[in-house]
C-alpha cells in the first residue's frame, strides 16, 4: 500500500512539473512574439519611430480617419478606402537648432486592414522606374521622398529640403523604423507564390475588386512577364474558401455561357473580353495566365509551378 501511494504521489508530481513546464514555454513563446507585435495605435507606431542625432521629434501628431482623411488628401482619399485604409498618422522631425523653415522631415504612416491592403495601395502608387530599395518589403527613393510598405502600413517620408544630410537622414528613419516594425518583412504570400522565371521587376500589384473589369473579381495578385520579347500576365484570385471559388466561377461561366459542369482542375475560360484565359483551381486559390501576346509560356509548367508553392 506504502509502495502505490508512493507511486501515486511520483505521477501527481510528474504531471505538475510538465504542467508547469507548458506554461512556461507558452510564455516564452508569447514573449518572443510580443517583440513582433504589428503596431497598431498612434503611440505604438511613434514607439517604433528611431531616435536620430541632430534632429528632434516634434511632441505634437496628426491623426487621420476615413471621415477626415479628406483633409490630408484630398481628392485622393477614395483610392485609399478601396484598400481597406483603416488610420493616418502624421509625424515631424526638426532639425536641431536649426532657423532654416524647410530643416523638417515629415513621415505619413498609413494603417491598412492587412499586408495585401498596405502593399496594393503601396503599389498602386509606385512609379515603373526608380530607385527601388530593399526597406520595408520594399520602396523607392526619388530625391528628398521615400515611400515604402511593411506589414499592414504604408508609410511616406518627405521633406522639403533636398541636401544631403536631409536625405540621409530620411533613409536612416525609413530603415530604421522599417526594421522596428518587421525585421524580416515580406511580400504578401499571393505574391511569393507566382514564378520569378521572366517576370519584370517591381509589376506586382493587388487588385481589390473589378479584376478583368468583372465586378465578381476580387483579391486578386497580378505580376507581368515578359519572354522572347512578348509580354504576359500571371494572376491569383483568393477567395477565401472553396464555396466563394465556386459561387465566382458559375458567375463567370454563366457569363461566358460556358457548361456549369466545372470541377477543381484545369479550366480555360472563355472571356470575349479578355480572350481565353487558362487557368487551375483548387480550393480557395484560382490562378492562370493572361496571354494576348501568344508568348511562347509552357503553360502547364507555369500553373503547377505556382500550385507548389501556393499553401493549401
Amino acid at each position: 500500500m506504502g509502495f502505490f501511494l508512493k507511486s501515486l504521489r511520483l505521477c501527481v508530481f510528474a504531471r505538475h512539473i510538465i504542467y508547469i513546464m507548458r506554461i512556461i514555454i507558452i510564455l516564452i513563446v508569447a514573449l518572443s512574439l510580443s517583440q513582433f507585435a504589428v503596431a497598431q495605435t498612434p503611440a505604438e507606431i511613434k514607439a517604433k519611430l528611431p531616435q536620430l542625432a541632430g534632429w528632434s521629434i516634434d511632441e505634437t501628431m496628426e491623426v487621420f480617419d476615413s471621415d477626415n482623411l479628406y483633409e490630408r488628401i484630398n481628392g485622393a482619399a477614395p483610392g485609399y478606402f478601396l484598400f481597406n485604409f483603416k488610420e493616418l498618422t502624421v509625424f515631424v522631425y526638426n532639425l536641431t537648432g536649426s532657423g532654416d523653415s524647410q530643416s523638417y522631415i515629415t513621415i505619413q504612416i498609413y494603417r491598412h486592414e492587412t499586408e495585401e491592403d498596405a502593399f496594393g495601395i503601396y503599389a498602386s502608387e509606385r512609379p515603373s522606374e526608380s530607385a527601388f530599395l530593399s526597406i520595408g518589403a520594399e520602396g523607392y527613393q526619388e530625391g528628398s521622398m521615400l515611400n515604402f510598405f511593411v506589414d499592414d502600413l504604408y508609410v511616406k517620408i518627405e521633406s522639403p529640403s533636398s541636401d544631403k544630410g536631409t536625405i540621409s537622414a530620411i533613409r536612416q528613419i525609413a530603415q530604421e523604423f522599417g526594421h522596428h516594425i518587421n525585421p524580416q518583412p515580406r511580400f504578401p504570400v499571393q505574391l511569393q507564390s507566382l514564378p520569378a522565371a521572366n517576370k519584370i521587376p517591381h509589376t506586382e500589384l493587388y487588385i481589390p475588386t473589378g479584376f478583368l473589369g468583372h465586378e465578381f473579381l476580387n483579391k486578386a495578385f497580378t505580376a507581368n512577364y515578359e519572354i522572347a520579347g512578348k509580354k504576359y500576365q500571371l494572376f491569383i484570385i483568393d477567395f477565401g474558401n472553396v464555396e466563394h471559388s465556386k459561387a465566382m466561377l458559375t458567375k463567370y461561366f454563366q457569363f461566358t455561357k460556358q457548361s456549369l459542369r466545372f470541377r477543381e482542375g484545369r479550366l480555360t475560360i472563355q472571356d470575349r473580353y479578355n480572350g481565353n484565359l487558362e487557368c487551375q483551381w483548387k480550393g480557395q486559390y484560382i490562378w492562370g495566365i493572361i496571354n494576348d501576346s501568344k508568348a511562347p509560356v509552357k503553360v502547364d509548367d507555369v500553373l503547377k509551378e505556382t500550385e507548389r508553392k501556393l499553401s493549401f
